[in-house]
């Protein structure tokens, strides 16, 4: 039971390194192979091949939705999902290109119509116009 265990962790942090090694972190190449080397002691027969990485973690993720609320609240009147994106873009400072914006996009309405069915935010029309009640 405690060998299962010890190489479930293993494992995982097998994949979380080798995820780590994809996105650029080339100097945990040797961690990798030491994680390898212990995966072995305990299974000698383990295909490593078939470990998965796992993507690492954004501590910084952008929070999208706080500037996008600050833009309604200081709005004339309702905007589409677009018009905030491009506005909560040019306010971060990030370069307006195609997968921003629509990663902003998707991001922001899923946000929107939740804070909606909390009665937070009102959306109306087709697109949706998005504003918040006074």
């Amino acid at each position: 039971m405690a060998t299962n265990q010890l190489l479930y962790g293993l494992r995982r942090q097998y994949a979380k390194t080798l995820g780590l090694v994809e996105a650029g972190n080339a100097e945990l190449t040797e961690d990798l192979a030491h994680l390898a080397a212990v995966i072995r002691m305990f299974s000698p027969y383990e295909d490593l091949t078939a470990i998965m990485p796992i993507r690492p973690y954004q501590p910084n993720r952008r929070r999208w939705s706080r500037d996008a609320l600050d833009i309604l609240r200081e709005a004339n009147g309702p905007m589409i999902v677009r018009e905030l994106a491009e506005r909560v873009l040019a306010g971060r400072g990030v370069p307006l290109t195609w997968q921003a914006l629509q990663g902003v996009e998707a991001s922001l309405t899923a946000v929107l119509t939740r804070l909606e069915r909390r009665g937070a935010i009102n959306g109306a029309g087709q697109p949706k116009r998005w504003n918040i009640p006074r």
